[in-house]
């Protein structure tokens, strides 16, 4: 720890995923990526990320000192308590099996088919990394059941939340994970079933080196009281609680009389700024269903849902009222138009706006670079920006040197679609 101290920072080694680490809208998240900022912060240190792209490397570094803690999720087995120190668990997840749902009859949508009888597994097919500890339960249960089950692993190194998404878009079966992450995948992802156990619960924690006692007991100790305050509780609810924001995003008609009680609000600010009151509308309702106190993922604040690190540049803070709210709003719409006005179709422009809006544009950037790179018009987004933008949750493409953000699992392309579809109906309503 002491030569910690003398450089002034914490290394952690971690991956990009969204339980350990990630870039939403600009802001550097993840739940263990935030706890080892406040540890950090504790010992006055400055925390050093250190994303790895293979992770059958993360021991070898480790040992190598090349890091000084791992935050990926690790669960604690005998094999890797062979190898590494564990720190007190700061989560205890069991092992699910992540299927999808498979309806009996077109017609009834409540009858779906799911094994529950894991001895049901028998001549199944399941992907995981071959070297996770996913891959030991696997056989375990083999063991236990006196079944059959093949292991097949995806290429690239894929992180366990591409897995799970494979299975949700049909491409395998069969994955394992722990719960935490499968549960947050399967927030955005409502054809996946994640409720067929198949371990007892495990210990996750925190990694590091058997010859680093000093700070294994620095970090037990604080990890011992800080699971005790709201801070820590905070965070499970902000990453593994779905918020529920109520209406369905298809119950609003222009046609209804008026979009909300805003309506004012949203046509004097978009008349200022130059853009589409309904457009700006749209969007508001996607956020928040028009709700100026939501608050989001990352403190996302306000009607229109800016970020703590955003809001300010635009004059926007958590107790703003809702014509500030909303202007803010406007003048990012359009800034962001601006960002694209080299894009030629309107529509394209818009959609990219709203990517970037949803995103952040960095990420958007990185798409249109790799458009560019694999001989795509990085100026369409149809059949072009799209299709990369929607590459960069595979590692081969968000590992690529010419991308600088990362990989990105959030639902971007379906934002901007869904939001452009609702703003162009309202348009056509109102004719």
């Amino acid at each position: 720890l002491s030569d910690i101290q003398k450089k002034g920072e914490l290394i952690i080694l971690t991956e990009n995923s969204s339980t350990s680490y990630f870039n939403y809208r600009g802001k550097t998240m993840g739940f263990e990526y935030e706890i080892l900022k406040d540890f950090a912060a504790s010992l006055n240190l400055k925390l050093k990320v250190k994303v790895v792209s293979d992770s059958k490397k993360f021991n070898q570094m480790i040992n190598e000192k090349k890091g000084d803690i791992i935050a990926c999720n690790y669960t604690i087995t005998k094999n890797r308590s062979n190898l590494l120190s564990f720190s007190k668990p700061y989560l205890k997840e069991k092992l699910v099996l992540v299927q999808r749902k498979l309806k009996i009859s077109p017609k009834d949508s409540s009858n779906v088919i799911f094994i529950r009888d894991l001895s049901e597994l028998n001549n199944q097919t399941i992907y995981v990394r071959m070297h996770s500890s996913y891959k030991k339960r696997i056989e375990n249960l083999e063991e236990e059941l006196g079944i059959d089950i093949k292991v097949k692993e995806l290429s690239g190194d894929p992180v366990t939340e591409d897995y799970i998404q494979a299975v949700s878009q049909g491409k395998i079966d069969f994955t394992i994970s722990e719960e935490n992450i499968a549960k947050i995948v399967s927030f955005d992802n409502i054809n996946l079933d994640i409720n067929t156990p198949i371990s007892l619960p495990m210990s996750i924690a925190f990694a590091l080196r058997q010859n680093n006692p000093v700070l294994l007991d620095s970090l037990d100790n604080w990890l011992s009281s800080y699971m005790k305050t709201k801070k820590y509780k905070s965070l499970v609810n902000k990453y593994y609680v779905k918020r529920n924001l109520g209406p369905s995003l298809e119950t609003k008609k222009i046609t209804d009389g008026q979009l909300s009680i805003y309506d004012d609000l949203f046509k004097i600010s978009a008349n200022t700024h130059g853009v589409d009151w309904l457009l700006v509308s749209s969007v508001a309702f996607q956020e928040t269903r028009f709700q100026p106190n939501a608050i989001g993922l990352g403190g996302a604040y306000s009607i229109m849902q800016f970020m703590p690190n955003t809001g300010p540049s635009y004059g926007v803070y958590p107790d703003s009222p809702v014509n500030v709210q909303i202007d803010g709003g406007t003048k990012m719409i359009k800034t962001l138009l601006n960002r694209y006005k080299n894009i030629p179709l309107e529509s394209d422009r818009i959609k990219f706006a709203l990517a970037a809006y949803n995103a952040g544009f960095g990420h958007i950037d990185d798409a249109m670079k790799l458009a560019g790179k694999y001989d795509l018009d990085p100026y369409k987004w149809d059949d072009n920006v799209k299709v990369m933008f929607e590459n960069l949750t595979k590692p081969e493409f968000y590992r690529d040197p010419a991308t600088k953000c990362g990989a990105y699992r959030g639902h971007a392309v379906r934002y901007a679609e869904d939001v452009y579809e609702r703003y162009i109906n309202w348009k056509n309503e109102s004719k």
